[in-house]
């Protein structure tokens, strides 16, 4: 006849116990970097309720060969009579930044109440121009941005 084998055995838990204590250390230090690295962006199109009065908004349409056409919306007719044709031409495939810093402060100074850019990227638009024009639009005082969807 077969002998049975014995059902108590006992599991070493030393080794289970320190690898789970590893790993919430290191959960609880990675904690800390989540919202160092975020960013406040609101919806661009859609989502916000209708108001009787609407603020200016600077739409950059971002153009296949890396090129920035700028259009306002919702600003006096006059300021867009001025600006109704601005254009940012890209210098190797990417959008030239200073040109378009120039042309955000110069507008910025001609219609302080504009604090809305909206991006309107192509498929092929490189994610670090997007942030690149993100950043440009924070540091010239256009504080409510948004990306429209594709």
């Amino acid at each position: 006849m077969r002998r049975k084998k014995s059902l108590d055995n006992e599991i070493d838990l030393v080794a289970f116990i320190s690898l789970l204590s590893v790993c919430i250390c290191f959960l609880l230090l990675t904690a800390v970097w989540i919202q160092i690295g975020s960013m406040n962006v609101k919806q661009a199109v859609g989502g916000q309720a209708e108001e009787g009065k609407k603020n200016p908004a600077l739409w950059t349409l971002v153009q296949s060969d890396g090129s920035l056409s700028l259009r306002l919306e919702d600003a006096p007719k006059k300021v867009s009579r001025k600006f109704a044709r601005m254009r940012v031409e890209a210098i190797d495939g990417k959008p030239n930044f200073e040109q378009l810093r120039t042309q955000v402060a110069e507008l910025k100074k001609v219609l302080p109440a504009l604090t809305t850019a909206l991006i309107q990227p192509k498929k092929a638009t490189a994610y670090e121009d997007i942030i690149g024009m993100m950043d440009l639009f924070k540091q010239e005082g256009l504080s409510d941005l948004g990306v429209a969807p594709l």
